[in-house]
């Protein structure tokens, strides 16, 4: 272990990759920067072994599924784990003196490690869609490229706090993960899947839409009034890609709500009220 923490601390204070640090304008990178390209290649390795233990677990439900289902299953693995951990990992930020004292520009341990974790799943995510953008369409590497360039902002640092918030919009992807599990494992319209559903549309109506919401409008109303060592650039790529997310939540939300509408009839409705 103390090799490892050495062999670690002497990549940090490689010159070369604090001086780019430096250059790139997020110094507070440099004590983070082996850490994040170790998660992904972590994420990575937990991609490539989740077939194995998906099958050992699944039995014939999983083996049966075709070679391009196995490989998705796979990311929602990564995806799964990656969510739970970064919602967990986010809620005590908001806790934090630190940040509480500037949630603009101030700088926390715990919250570095928290996008030191999202950093390195959105750099893996960018190389699975990049190599699978025949598959994927050119949407989710923008996506992916979108995500890392602005959460890796928060080590210049800039928006602790507040990107905290946007973390927990993870909590839903947990439940949405669920939802197409239970479909690849034949259980599309079970009184399971309804419930899961029912507890996916209520909590991402909380975290996405309703306190996306409100935090979207408490940042820029801080950032208006005190964000001095924003730019104009930075505040308008906030701006930008603010809006855009929280204008894809409502769309998504829509479409989740037609989409349980029409997999749930009237029926299953009835009987898992009455067993509730």
């Amino acid at each position: 272990m103390a090799s490892l923490a050495l062999y670690y601390q002497q990549l940090v204070d490689l010159p070369a990759a604090q001086s780019l640090c430096v250059l790139v304008g997020l110094p507070k990178l440099i004590s983070y920067w082996p850490a994040l390209l170790g998660i992904s290649i972590v994420f990575q390795l937990l991609r490539l072994s989740s077939n194995s233990l998906s099958s050992l677990v699944f039995g014939a439900k999983f083996d049966s599924l075709s070679a391009r289902q196995k490989y998705d299953w796979g990311i929602r693995v990564v995806s799964q784990v990656h969510a739970i951990i970064v919602v967990v990992l986010a809620v005590p930020v908001f806790f934090k003196e630190e940040l509480r004292r500037d949630t603009l520009y101030g700088f926390n341990d715990h919250a570095a490690q928290l996008y030191t974790i999202v950093c390195g799943y959105f750099l893996w995510d960018i190389f699975v869609s990049v190599s699978d953008v025949k598959k994927v369409g050119a949407g989710f590497v923008v996506h992916a490229v979108a995500s890392l360039s602005v959460f890796i902002l928060s080590f210049r640092p800039s928006l602790q706090y507040y990107g905290a918030s946007f973390i927990m919009f993870e909590a839903s992807t947990i439940f949405l993960n669920i939802n197409w599990w239970l479909d690849k494992l034949g259980m599309t319209g079970s009184r399971l899947q309804f419930y899961n559903a029912s507890i996916l549309l209520s909590l991402y109506f909380i975290v996405r839409i309703v306190f996306g919401t409100y935090m979207s409008y408490s940042l820029f109303k801080d950032l208006d009034a005190h964000g001095t060592q924003t730019s104009t650039t930075l505040y308008y790529f906030y701006r930008v890609g603010n809006h855009a997310i929280l204008g894809l939540s409502y769309y998504w939300f829509y479409l989740m709500i037609s989409a349980v509408k029409k997999r749930f009839p009237t029926k299953v409705v009835d009987k898992a009220k009455k067993v509730a």
